[in-house]
């Protein structure tokens, strides 16, 4: 049973994952270079950094448009009993 998920979704998870993993880690690194050994500056920002991350993927999924196409042939699979 093989699901067809469109390549833009794919892509949208991958970038936002990528994104997830390195941002804050960044971030807290950076931080911890420009600013000196402040492990809490460091670690608020790079919290913030993950939550933007989040916050943007949420946004960008719940305002994306699925394919009409896509949409119908779901629910023409669907059987009601």
């Amino acid at each position: 049973m093989a699901v067809d998920i469109p390549k833009t979704v794919l892509k949208k998870l991958i970038v936002f994952t990528i994104a997830m993993v390195f941002g804050p880690l960044v971030t807290f690194f950076g931080t911890q270079w420009l600013f000196g050994r402040n492990d809490l500056v460091s670690g608020g920002l790079a919290a913030l950094v993950a939550n933007v991350v989040l916050v943007g993927y949420l946004i960008v999924a719940f305002t994306e448009d699925l394919p009409v196409e896509h949409t119908k042939e779901k629910l023409d699979d669907v059987k009601l009993d």
